[in-house]
């Protein structure tokens, strides 16, 4: 994750993640529409409002998977998150990757 204007440490990017983490279930069953599933990187850019609230989500990427299915379901799952407010004047830039990996 890359919290734009920084500073670049865990304690800034701790209430991005607070918000995001607890739906981490929610999120893996867009795994499930992956059709030959392998280790991926997946990641959208977040613009998060002032006042916190729902991002505007942009740029969703994805490696070494078909993401025709992923990405609409991933870019889904960022619009409806909560985020708080970004306690710095304006609205905050995020890019928020994660990590892909098939279960045996």
């Amino acid at each position: 994750m890359h919290v734009a204007g920084g500073p670049f440490d865990e304690e800034t990017k701790k209430p991005f993640l607070r918000a995001v983490e607890p739906h981490y279930p929610e999120l893996a069953k867009c795994w499930k529409l992956v059709k030959e599933p392998k280790l991926a990187d997946v990641g959208v850019d977040l613009l998060i409002p002032t006042n916190g609230g729902k991002p505007k989500v942009t740029n969703p990427r994805v490696t070494n998977v078909d993401g025709k299915d992923l990405l609409p379901c991933v870019v889904a799952f960022f619009e409806g998150i909560e985020f708080e407010n970004p306690k710095t004047g304006g609205p905050r830039g995020v890019s928020y990757s994660t990590r892909w990996k098939p279960t045996p």
